[in-house]
């Protein structure tokens, strides 16, 4: 195993396995705030597409987060950009969007994770590499 020695683990994560896991995640909530989704890795961004329906109404939902890594070493997400179809974000929508993306994302790999500590996370072309070191 590669960092065994130095202590120092580095994970890649694709666009298809990220999407994934996802839509695992939000198919475990009776009513998600959204579906079909799909995640694209880009230019140091994570973008989230997907369909949202209110009533009647269905649109599309496109969500771009910043990714990187508190002073603690955890994971953590910025909502850069949120669009609703036509429509403008609600007030403090903005909270509610990063949180329950967070919870997907870094909820189930808390117990595991916590003697791990996150050291970079980089995305490009597709990848997302997270780098860390075992406590």
């Amino acid at each position: 195993m590669a960092g065994a020695a130095s202590g120092e683990i580095t994970l890649k994560m694709s666009e298809t396995q990220l999407t994934s896991y996802l839509a695992y995640k939000l198919l475990q909530s009776p009513s998600p705030m959204f579906t079909f989704p799909q995640v694209l890795l880009r230019d140091g961004q994570m973008r989230i597409i997907g369909k949202t329906q209110q009533g009647y109404f269905t649109a599309n939902i496109g969500i771009t987060l910043a990714v990187g890594a508190d002073e603690t070493g955890q994971p953590k997400l910025q909502l850069v950009e949120a669009d609703f179809g036509p429509f403008p974000l609600p007030a403090g929508l903005n909270k509610a969007i990063t949180a329950i993306i967070e919870e997907a994302y870094t909820g189930a790999l808390g117990p595991v994770a916590t003697g791990f500590r996150i050291t970079s996370i980089s995305i490009a072309d597709g990848t997302m590499t997270v780098v860390g070191k075992i406590r």
